[in-house]
């Protein structure tokens, strides 16, 4: 059996897959360290409270933008990877412009919808009454939505070197930008994030137009961009909510914490958030790759291939899971004087309790894509809708941080074991 593994990890080395989770793997390692470093130099320059704030409104923006996103993070690179694997080039041109009017009509709805309801609406997404600050959030988060199209494209085009470039690039601009802003508050440091995200966005969209796209000369009909409009809003719409579950998961902590204790409590958690971040960004990459991979065997009639290697990275991801765990729990300390500094040292009981959610959520993040690529149905809206509930549930039952993180824990836990449960029915159905 051991064999038999190894002599088929040995042969997907050498495969196409293998260069594209190479690409995919160093350009998240490479936005792994931008992150830490803008989470050192944010925690060094900012006090306590004010990185407690910035936290709030980073979470809150990052929501904004996935309701922006509307679905379409995971129906263009599943769709594109299909239609190009079928060799449909003008069906899948059709669908990227379907696309990208499908997230330009739900931009605008939940602008609208900022508008009306400003005044409800600061306590959650900045936490005080700020009108700039409130304008820039959603500023900030449509043009993350834009890039993000920009990202999912290159994903499901198959092409993993841009998709890391680009990534990396506004990354590692980030920190340096917020290393030398004068001044430095959360107005500053999101006026200036969305400008420089703004304008690499523009650069890699003109080039990819200039390079020709995908290919395909051939002029695409308003009624192939109707059916493909059709087909997004079928297959994203009941995501929609999956993606706002998914980052309301870390978002709801932080304005619960905000509204019932304080800041500096909201850094506090932000300490555990960001370890388990680290932790489980290696586990992230590989679904990046999956997802258009197992999309383009279900066109070519070879699902029983993905199948195979899914089985493979489960006994990896536990496996490795389980030994991270034990490292960052002995190194919690020392993980947040290099990552913060000394005053945050005050977290490291609750982080070490989050620690024990990196194994649920490495096996959630192994398992999300291929369902989504399998399923039109949405499986994991479901998953996440139920552990959001729990997590709220379970929030306010408690009346302390470490109670906040065990709760945290127990729905983590409850999220994998879901995952798992869908994957391995899925997989029997279409064996």
């Amino acid at each position: 059996m051991v064999k038999e593994i190894l002599l088929t990890v040995k042969k997907q080395l050498r495969s196409k897959m293998a260069g594209d989770v190479i690409w995919t793997f160093v350009g998240q390692v490479l936005v792994l360290l931008a992150a830490f470093a803008l989470n050192k130099v944010l925690s060094v320059r900012l006090d306590v409270d004010t990185f407690g704030e910035y936290n709030l409104i980073k979470r809150s923006v990052t929501v904004i933008s996935f309701v922006m996103l509307a679905g379409t993070g995971i129906a263009l690179p599943r769709y594109l990877a299909i239609y190009i694997g079928q060799n449909n080039l003008a069906r899948a041109k059709a669908f990227v412009r379907a696309a990208i009017l499908f997230v330009i009509t739900a931009t605008v709805v939940v602008c609208v919808v900022a508008i009306s309801f400003k005044s409800k609406l600061y306590p959650l997404v900045t936490g005080r009454d700020d009108i700039a600050l409130y304008i820039i959030a959603f500023a900030y988060s449509a043009v993350l939505t834009a890039s993000t199209i920009v990202y999912v494209y290159f994903r499901g085009k198959n092409d993993f070197k841009r998709f890391s470039f680009s990534n990396v690039l506004i990354q590692l601009l980030l920190p340096v930008s917020a290393l030398i802003i004068p001044g430095i508050n959360p107005f500053n440091i999101f006026f200036l994030w969305t400008i420089i995200t703004a304008a690499i966005t523009i650069f890699f969209a003109l080039g990819e137009t200039i390079r020709g796209g995908l290919g395909c000369k051939e002029k695409v009909s308003k009624s192939d961009v109707k059916a493909g409009y059709k087909t997004v809003a079928k297959y994203a719409l009941p995501r929609l909510w999956g993606d706002f579950f998914l980052f309301a998961f870390q978002a709801f902590p932080l304005v619960f914490i905000s509204q019932n204790f304080d800041y500096k409590s909201v850094s506090y958690y932000s300490v555990g958030i960001t370890i388990i971040t680290l932790g489980t960004a290696f586990y992230s990459f590989l679904g990046y790759v999956l997802l258009p991979y197992v999309s383009k065997c279900l066109a070519n009639g070879k699902i029983n291939d993905a199948v195979r290697k899914v089985n493979i990275f489960t006994i990896i991801y536990v496996l490795s899971a389980l030994a991270l765990m034990a490292v960052f729990y002995f190194l919690t300390g020392f993980m947040i004087k290099l990552l913060f500094t000394d005053e945050y040292l005050a977290a490291e009981h609750i982080t070490q309790i989050m620690i024990l959610a990196i194994l649920p959520q490495a096996l959630y993040l192994l398992y999300r894509n291929p369902v989504d690529a399998i399923s039109v149905f949405p499986f994991n809206t479901i998953i996440l809708g139920v552990a959001f509930g729990g997590l709220v549930g379970a929030f306010y039952m408690v009346n302390t941080i470490e109670g906040l993180a065990w709760g945290y824990v127990a729905v983590s836990w409850l999220q994998g074991v879901l995952s798992c449960g869908v994957w391995n029915v899925l997989k029997k159905k279409i064996h």
